[in-house]
């Protein structure tokens, strides 16, 4: 064998990847439903981009750039979507019991993070709580004149003195705000989403990716928003531990109806097939005989297609169904 070198780089005999544990069902695939900001904002508002114009990175716009992050407009448009977000589409999961953890790059941006989400909650009148991890003390002039830990009373006032694993266990908090705290080795099988603000790279990114994928009665998949990372950077961090990974980098939304045209074309199925195939199966206790009375048909047309047609049917088929 040849040495170990930059295009021979040395590899484990045996891996136990994280795919073979998901496909053997051991823990849950936190990367399918993975969603960088820029794709959710460039899927919701039907194509435009988000302005995100490249910079110089120097030091003094470094410096103007963490201005940026810890000012209040821009916190509280992420909170806004976080809140909601995790309202909408995590809050219901798990009979009402689903968690969810935000991770910010900062002990202070952690600090403004609580009070701003708290505030928020407040004024819609939700009934949520949050809870903010951090080591030490924290001095921010513009959130108030004492130094901030976990256990003030601005922060955490109904944490008092308890651990906070343990706290947030309870079903009395549902969003965990963390600081480069309980990114790894926190295990909380509730946990449905997690909402990051920070970048995240190498074995740090796994870590703190998979504390999502812990499996827990009823739970089915998982959710992460992305504000600060790509997918580019998701997948060089999973890669060694993944054994293969392909996330989508681009999703048009127009692309669907460009596959439902081509897929028309074969004339295999019919717009009131589907609808009426619909309107049978989103019922409680769906009819199984009418359901395969509305499939049969389409399945005869479609072995009525010479082979290649066939093939051609069912890539397309599952085009659609990825890309959806």
């Amino acid at each position: 064998s040849r040495p170990a070198g930059k295009d021979n780089a040395p590899a484990p005999f045996h891996v136990y990847s994280m795919r073979q544990a998901i496909e053997e069902g051991f823990i849950l695939d936190v990367l399918k439903n993975y969603t960088p900001y820029k794709l959710a904002f460039k899927l919701a508002h039907g194509g435009k981009e988000l302005d995100d114009k490249e910079v110089e990175r120097s030091a003094a716009l470094k410096k103007l750039m963490g201005w940026v992050r810890l000012h209040p407009y821009n916190i509280a448009q992420k909170v806004e979507i976080v809140v909601e977000h995790f309202r909408d589409r995590v809050a219901p999961l798990l009979g009402g019991k689903a968690k969810a953890m935000v991770v910010v790059s900062s002990r202070q941006e952690a600090v403004r993070w609580k009070l701003a989400i708290d505030k928020y909650i407040t004024s819609k009148r939700y009934p949520l709580r949050t809870l903010v991890a951090f080591s030490g003390e924290v001095r921010d002039a513009e959130s108030g004149p004492e130094p901030f830990t976990e256990n003030s009373p601005g922060l955490n006032p109904t944490l008092k003195g308890r651990d906070m694993r343990e706290a947030f266990r309870t079903d009395e908090f549902q969003i965990l705000l963390v600081a480069n705290k309980f990114q790894t080795g926190f295990d909380q099988p509730k946990l449905m989403a997690m909402y990051v603000d920070k970048k995240l790279r190498g074995v740090t990114c796994v870590q703190t990716l998979s504390r999502l994928n812990r499996m827990a009665a009823g739970k089915k998949e998982t959710f992460v928003l992305d504000f600060e990372n790509g997918t580019e950077d998701i997948e060089n961090a999973f890669q060694p531990f993944y054994d293969r990974i392909a996330l989508s980098k681009e999703t048009d939304p127009n692309l669907l109806y460009d596959i439902r045209t081509e897929l028309d074309k074969f004339d295999v199925h019919e717009l009131a097939e589907i609808e009426q195939f619909a309107k049978l199966w989103f019922i409680k206790n769906p009819d199984i005989a009418k359901l395969h009375a509305l499939t049969d048909p389409v399945a005869r047309r479609w072995l009525e297609l010479d082979e290649e047609e066939r093939v051609d049917y069912k890539s397309k088929v599952r085009d659609f169904i990825k890309l959806y």
